[in-house]
């Protein structure tokens, strides 16, 4: 009985604990399930929160969609309104181009009328210049009256005028005819501005040469220089351009230059006596004196009383030393002129070669005995008298130089020599940079 009820109150005990187990085991689990039920019951309301966001994200783009669809429908309405205009623009603008370019076309039709007008009358304007005996170089209207033009053809030169404004026409052989008469008729500015306006789309001679005529007439000999070198690139070589290229050269002092020039002119004009003594001396002033004797004795064939052509000769022979003969070329001018200027002149610098600045003196005083008016036999005196050492003699023969001519380099630049001499230190300087200023080769 014992033994049954040790065993009754253990299996009780342990059925008691077993139950108690069972109940600790089943709270855990109860607990675990609410937790479960609570985090699933949190995610449903966020999930139904998400929802009804998503809702209204949803229902928010719907409206932006129908607010850009209701956009979209005016842009398209506008955008047609725009292409309707655009095409109506268009419209006018094909008209407008098309009266544009019928209004260019007759214009350009009157420009050619006009410009044929002008051209026609031109051309009669040409004949009857050339019957009235008009020249056509401007050094030639220079040189002296020209005689008047008749009313006629001053009408027609007006009507050209007046066909060329119309016809807005730069024609080069119109302006260039236009510059001559203007400057015939003392407008030197204006025949300037036509020549130059002619010279932009012409390379004929005459034209370049009147150019060079009228800077030089208006003081502007550089110029006229490099203008003459563009006409006597394609001039004829009967053209008097090479003569005045070719003085000009000379002028300046560029003999060496001057010479090919010169010597066509010469070849043209043969019996120009000036351009036999320009050649002479520029090879003299080229070094080469061989040729200036050969020519001066060719040219007293030709000019047998031309004395000047015999001093040339003096002058080369006296640079190559050759004393005696430049005495025996004197003599033969003094046989054809005994009161020639020039052949005592330059007996003076032979003698001034020949270290003889006494004698040179005396055939410089007879040249000026002769003529008053010689700055070369006065710039020979104060040579000779700066070699004796005579400074204030040398100074006032040298200034009396450059009176008569006052672009005269060399005797600047002896006065240079004078004024050093005479310890006038700025006067010297004075006096070389004008030398220079005129001859930049002395410096």
């Amino acid at each position: 009985m014992q033994i049954a009820f040790a065993v009754a109150a253990a299996v009780a005990v342990l059925a008691a604990f077993v139950a108690f187990r069972t109940f600790k085991s089943l709270q855990a689990e109860k607990e675990r399930a609410a937790a479960e039920a609570a985090r699933l019951s949190a995610e449903i309301s966020k999930r139904d929160e998400d929802l009804r966001g998503s809702q209204e994200a949803r229902s928010a783009l719907e409206s932006e969609r129908r607010a850009l669809e209701e956009s979209l429908s005016e842009a398209q309405s506008t955008i047609q309104a725009q292409l309707a205009k655009i095409q109506e623009f268009e419209t006018q603008v094909g008209e407008l181009r098309s009266q544009a370019e019928q209004a260019l076309f007759e214009h350009k039709s009157q420009q050619r009328f006009f410009g044929r007008k002008a051209k026609d009358t031109f051309e009669v304007v040409k004949q009857r210049l050339a019957a009235e005996g008009f020249p056509e170089r401007i050094d030639d209207i220079a040189a002296g009256p020209t005689k008047s033009l008749s009313e006629e053809t001053k009408r027609l030169l007006k009507e050209v005028e007046s066909w060329m404004a119309q016809g807005s026409m730069e024609d080069p052989d119109v302006l260039h005819l236009l510059g001559i008469l203007d400057f015939a008729r003392g407008d030197a500015k204006r025949a300037e501005l036509r020549l130059r306006a002619a010279s932009r789309t012409s390379d004929v001679p005459l034209l370049w040469e009147n150019l060079g005529d009228l800077m030089k007439h208006t003081g502007r000999g550089k110029t006229a220089v490099q203008h003459y070198k563009k006409a006597a690139r394609s001039a004829p070589e009967n053209s008097p351009v090479h003569k005045k290229l070719g003085m000009a050269l000379f002028a300046a002092g560029e003999y060496a230059a001057a010479l090919k020039p010169l010597q066509v002119a010469l070849q043209a004009y043969p019996s120009d006596l000036e351009l036999h003594l320009h050649v002479a001396f520029a090879y003299i002033e080229a070094g080469e004196y061989q040729k200036a004797i050969d020519l001066s004795h060719s040219g007293r064939k030709r000019f047998p009383k031309a004395a000047s052509l015999a001093a040339c000769a003096i002058v080369a022979f006296s640079k190559m030393k050759r004393f005696r003969d430049a005495e025996m070329a004197f003599q033969t001018a003094m046989e054809i002129d005994a009161n020639s200027a020039d052949a005592y002149i330059a007996r003076g610098f032979a003698y001034l070669e020949e270290e003889k600045p006494k004698d040179a003196t005396k055939a410089f005083q007879k040249a000026l005995e002769i003529d008053r008016n010689r700055p070369r036999a006065l710039y020979g005196l104060g040579r000779a008298a700066n070699r004796e050492q005579n400074f204030e003699t040398a100074l006032g023969h040298l200034k009396k130089a450059v009176e008569l001519k006052p672009d005269y380099a060399e005797a600047w630049y002896e006065m240079k020599t004078t004024h050093e001499a005479l310890k006038q230190f700025e006067l010297a300087v004075e006096a070389l940079n004008k030398a220079v200023s005129l001859k930049p080769k002395l410096a």
